[in-house]
């Protein structure tokens, strides 16, 4: 059976308080960047970093599963166990209150589909870096004297890296270093192989509930991949894993498989759509209010009007892009693509500090925008269902002090909190145009031809239980969920990663994200002009010359697809509109798309 959210459920882990007192988060002294990891790993000036990183991690992993400080406490934070961490369960929140948990109410902490997606984690990640600094601090003090100034430096200056996984360099797919099983560290006693602990964790209880026979790890050897319905069940002793087969094995060549296809027409175009986004609230997070509800009545992406100018609505907020790196670094069985359990991944961290970097670095392309008052369908473990949310709102579970919580406007300033990114920091003081310019050029998917061509859909949260990834393919009629990614005729998707959202209360939430299919256009040679009668039409037969022309309705080929490769009706996942717009590139800075050039193309409904 699936995961319920009975008061049973709830009230059976609830989880003891430490007892060294309530776990504050506190801004760090001073102001050190967090690092590519590539670069803590591979650059010599700081590879003490890595290696007290690495040590720091299986510190956490060792610590009682108890403890609030232990990895196990703080990866649960985000969804499972669905327990209060260190004792904070929020004036919302009852035990006995079975009604809001079962018409969908999200029993982690963890903000998705709402405005406070971007700085919820942001606390987060700060936790976590707080307690490996701490751990970081201790080891240090065991080097040699020849050596301890140099690592009490490194854990000063460590801070929590990201992994960009929209670089050109991921194409080539996951860093090793997330893979080995073991990795070579300068330790404290001299340089040595150690058992890696950035591949994966083992669960010190289990997690989740069993589900049929056979979809279990102990039902080995005849283990079969889970239901996508559910999540996965991980017996105490048994590890994370990322595209798992049936003996509950890693596939790491089919996980970098997935990287080389998705960076180039997923993570890429959507990042480079997402820097042109000026409004917080498209940018923030993937929903879209119904008509019962009229936070975005006047700008509704998912219902455009043809004859009014299009704008850039919700190309790709962070949160759709973040969703994508989550379907495509777990797959079916892996902890990454289930947000109940996706935390308990060590790669779960290094992903959402590079999400944190790039909401830092819209930040600083569109300083003047930040949250504005919206509303929660979701709920979480401390806030029911359809409240109001804004800048104020607690970040539960995390304190500022005994008494407090930060909030969004406390973590809007992330050198107040006591770290910055080397690009942010290049272009600090200067004009946000030019750092806008540098990130349109870094993450630009391809060449910039005249127009982008853009087809965005709007799906309804809740028609299906996710993960699952809606496909577009182009002029290929016949693609269906066999149809490999490879295929020269595809050009993306979008992610649903937690769809089952309930919106029966306050009318329907939707989900919008935008694949850009310029690129496939140019490799099929589907002509991307506009057509001209008096040079394209032979004015004797009136026919039209022979090149390839875009028709909306015949060439887009949407595929719905689950994680285990089967495919599903457009209905059933919830696909309710298809759109295609189309922008022009700045003839001056071509890094740019020209907001007041969009042009509405079509739309097909279903």
């Amino acid at each position: 059976m699936g995961l319920s959210h009975s008061s049973i459920y709830h009230s059976s882990y609830v989880r003891t308080i430490a007892e060294s007192g309530p776990i504050i988060i506190e801004p760090y002294s001073q102001v050190y960047p967090r690092l590519d990891v590539l670069d803590m790993y591979g650059n010599d000036t700081y590879r003490p970093q890595f290696d007290l990183l690495v040590q720091s991690y299986q510190a956490l992993f060792d610590r009682p599963y108890e403890d609030m400080r232990s990895f196990y406490q703080i990866a649960g934070i985000h969804g499972l166990p669905y327990s209060a961490y260190d004792g904070v369960t929020g004036g919302a929140h009852q035990y006995h209150n079975d009604t809001d948990w079962a018409i969908g109410r999200w029993g982690g902490y963890c903000h998705h589909g709402d405005v406070l997606f971007p700085p919820w984690h942001r606390p987060y990640m700060l936790l976590i870096e707080s307690q490996l600094i701490n751990e970081a601090k201790k080891i240090a003090l065991q080097y040699p004297d020849n050596e301890r100034e140099k690592y009490v430096e490194a854990a000063n200056q460590l801070r929590h890296p990201y992994w960009d996984w929209a670089d050109l360099k991921a194409i080539k797919g996951v860093p090793d270093f997330f893979i080995s099983l073991e990795i070579e560290l300068n330790t404290p006693t001299g340089k040595k192989n150690v058992t890696n602990p950035l591949k994966r964790y083992y669960l010190p209880v289990n997690l989740s509930y069993p589900l049929a026979n056979g979809q279990n790890p102990t039902d080995k050897p005849n283990y079969t991949l889970p239901s996508m319905d559910f999540n996965p069940f991980t017996p105490a002793g048994y590890p994370t894993v990322r595209h798992p087969n049936s003996k509950y094995e890693n596939q790491d060549d089919i996980m970098n498989a997935n990287f080389s296809v998705y960076v180039p027409t997923v993570f890429r175009p959507g990042l480079y759509q997402m820097f042109h986004i000026k409004n917080y609230l498209h940018f923030s997070n993937h929903a879209v209010r119904g008509s019962n509800n009229t936070e975005m009545e006047d700008t509704n992406p998912g219902h455009p009007n043809p004859d009014v100018f299009v704008g850039y609505a919700h190309f790709a907020s962070i949160e759709t892009t973040h969703d994508g790196f989550h379907l495509v670094s777990g797959g079916l069985g892996g902890h990454l693509s289930y947000p109940d359990i996706t935390g308990f991944d060590p790669l779960f961290f290094f992903h959402h500090v590079n999400v944190d970097r790039l909401i830092a670095l819209w930040q600083g392309v569109f300083p003047d925008s930040w949250v504005p008052e919206a509303i929660a369908d979701n709920g979480t473990y401390t806030d029911e269902l359809h409240i109001k949310i804004n800048e104020n709102t607690d970040l539960t579970p995390f304190r500022k002090s005994s008494t407090e919580f930060w909030n969004s406007k406390d973590v809007r300033d992330i050198e107040k909190l006591g770290y910055s990114y080397l690009q942010l920091t290049k272009f600090k003081g200067q004009d946000p145009k030019n750092l806008q310019a540098y990130l349109l050029e870094l993450y630009k998917p391809d060449p910039h031809y005249y127009l982008r061509f853009y087809v965005k859909l709007t799906i309804n949260a809740g028609k299906l239980v996710g993960p699952y990834s809606i496909r577009v393919f182009l002029d290929l009629p016949s693609a269906n969920a066999q149809t490999p990614v490879t295929s020269p005729h595809f050009a993306g998707f979008v992610a649903m990663w937690r769809s089952n959202t309930n919106s029966q209360i306050n009318g329907t939430t939707y989900v919008t994200g935008t694949v850009d299919i310029t690129a496939t256009m140019k490799r099929l040679g589907i002509r991307m002009e506009e057509h001209n009668y008096v040079h394209d039409v032979n004015t004797t037969t009136g026919e039209v010359a022979p090149t390839s022309l875009f028709d909306v309705n015949d060439d887009i080929n949407i595929v719905p697809v689950r994680l285990n490769g089967s495919e599903v009706s457009l209905k059933d996942a919830g696909v309710t509109k298809c759109e295609v717009f189309t922008f022009e590139h700045d003839k001056i800075n071509p890094n740019f798309l020209v907001e007041n050039t969009g042009q509405f193309y079509g739309t097909i409904k279903f």
